[in-house]
Formats: C-alpha cells, structure tokens, sequence
C-alpha cells in the first residue's frame, strides 16, 4: 500500500474515532418531573429527538412528591427538575443557589384545575373549607399556595383547613375512601376524577391569576448551569423547538403526555393540550414573590433577574 493511501486510510480512521467520541460525549441529564402534561415541552423533546440531536442524552423521572425535587437537584442526583415557583423560591429562600432555566407552561388555559370536593362532604363554598382535610399535589406547591391565596380573598384563614400531601395519582382513590373533604388537582387528573364521579366541582381558583403566569420551571443549580453553558442553550432550543411542534402535531405530543404521565391514552386524548411555554422573565418570578411574601412563605423578596439564567433558545 503506498504512503497516499495510507494516509487517507488512517485519516479516516481518527475521523471514526472522533465521530465517535463526538457519539458518547453527549451530556447526561436526569430530569425529575410529576405526571401532568404541563411538562409536555420536556416529553415531547425527548420522544422527538430534540435533545438527541443537540447532544444531550436526558433520562426522564417522574415522581410523585413535587416538593422533593429541588433538594434531588441540590444533591446531584438529578441535573434539572420541575419544580412550581412557589417551592423554587421557598428553596431560594432557604439559602439554595437554584436558577430558573425555562418555564414549563403558563395559566390560565384551556386545561382543567381547581378544587374537588368528595359527595357528602358538605363542600359548595369557600366557608365550607374550614375544619375540612384537603389533599394537595405538595405542600407550599402552587396549587396549595394560589389556593390559600382564594381562601384568604373569600375571608377564610387557611389554618382552619388542614392541608395532607396526596400525590395526583392517588387523589381520586383518596377521595373515594373518605380520608380527605377535597383535593386541589390538574388535568389531566382534575377530569379523571370528575370522569371517575369519586369528586365534585367547586371552584376553579387558577382562573383568578392574571395571564401569562408561569405555572413551573425547569430549575437547576446554579453550579450545574454555569458549568455546562453549551447543555442549558441546547436544552432551551430543544423545549422551544417542542413548543413549536406541540400545536401542528397534537396528536404526537399527546401520545407523548400519556406514555410520560403513564396515563391511559384514550384519557389524555380527550384533554386540551395545557399552555405549553418556555420563555420566561423576571417579572413572571415577582409575581410569584409577592404572593409569597404577603403569605409570610418567604422572608425576603429576591432579584429575580438573579434566578432567571438567560434566554439563549429561539423566540
């Protein structure tokens, strides 16, 4: 073999090499979540190939407590999670050095959320709550604070209720056996529950919030962010990529809510599909902070252009 072609023959093979290392060099991310569609942007990148194809390799881990991610996150076990703003900025209130990477989807919207009482509880109005047990998905999880927000503007003092975590799939088995009066849920499990006839509507308290309010993040550590720069603007053009696809392929996105949810697809087919949206500012993060510093959540209003790490992914 002449030296031409042996040169040639061992270019192409380091060019293997490196493809291949380019291949395996992928960033690894675990991504904690709970089983609602809102984390559809997530669902969807990854079933599409929108993290893939920008190198990162992220593991989806659903779990069933929202109120424990940000300390999996602060301990390394996962890389980012989702959780609400109001347990964000209890943990950033704590003295956790969390950022915001994304928002997950914004309310009101066309999806179904709100309190759920059991029949015979004896439930029809805000008064009706004091003395009552009330399920919710995480305690000071945004479900539970907007809904002690709508307590206190009806004139009722949230510590008249006493408040039990219930994960979203076991609520409706809960409110069936008569150990909680109501549950605040979302879809698609606040329809499941109305489907299933174990729960009655009263009252939807979510569409009292102004517009374009985030309703989760996509959080890491700051430590985490600021040492993978490249994986933060991957992983933000990937779920803006997923919003772009959500609404011109419904049918796709919602067989990915359902296989990450493990929800039966014929349910979640009959849902609207939630206000999925990443892009997020600051102002959408103070408004979280006052509602918790007149709760007294928090002890101090933080910079929330401190918390929000820079949009990089498309408009």
């Amino acid at each position: 073999m002449g030296a031409g072609r042996l040169r040639r023959g061992f270019a192409m093979a380091l060019a293997g090499v490196l493809l291949s290392g380019a291949a395996s060099a992928q960033t690894k991310i675990n991504l904690m979540y709970t089983a609602v569609s809102a984390y559809g942007a997530a669902f969807v990148a990854k079933d599409q190939g929108f993290f893939a194809k920008r190198g990162l390799d992220v593991d989806l881990t659903m779990t069933t407590n929202g109120s424990l991610i940000m300390a999996a996150i602060m301990s390394g076990s996962i890389q980012i999670g989702t959780p609400t703003p109001t347990v964000f900025l209890q943990a950033i209130d704590g003295g956790v050095d969390g950022v915001a990477l994304a928002a997950t989807n914004v309310v009101p919207d066309a999806s179904q959320s709100g309190i759920l009482a059991r029949e015979g509880a004896g439930i029809s109005s805000p008064a009706d709550f004091a003395g009552k047990k009330v399920g919710v998905p995480g305690m000071g999880g945004m479900l539970h604070v907007v809904f002690s927000k709508w307590l206190q503007d009806n004139k009722v003092d949230p510590k008249r209720v006493t408040f039990v975590e219930i994960g979203f799939p076991q609520m409706s088995d809960v409110l069936r056996s008569g150990n909680v009066d109501a549950v605040v849920a979302a879809d698609p499990f606040h329809s499941r529950i109305l489907a299933q006839k174990t729960g009655v509507f009263v009252a939807d308290y979510i569409r009292n919030l102004p517009p374009q309010t985030i309703a989760s993040v996509f959080a890491a550590s700051r430590q985490w962010a600021q040492s993978n720069p490249q994986a933060v603007k991957s992983f933000q053009e990937a779920v803006q990529e997923a919003v772009d696809f959500i609404p011109k392929n419904p049918e796709a996105a919602k067989e990915s809510f359902a296989r990450h949810t493990k929800l039966p697809p014929a349910i979640v087919a009959a849902l609207p599909i939630p206000g999925i949206a990443v892009k997020m500012s600051p102002a959408q993060i103070d408004f979280w902070s006052d509602v918790m510093m007149a709760q007294g959540l928090i002890s101090k209003k933080p910079d929330a252009a401190k918390l929000v790490w820079p949009w990089q992914g498309a408009n």
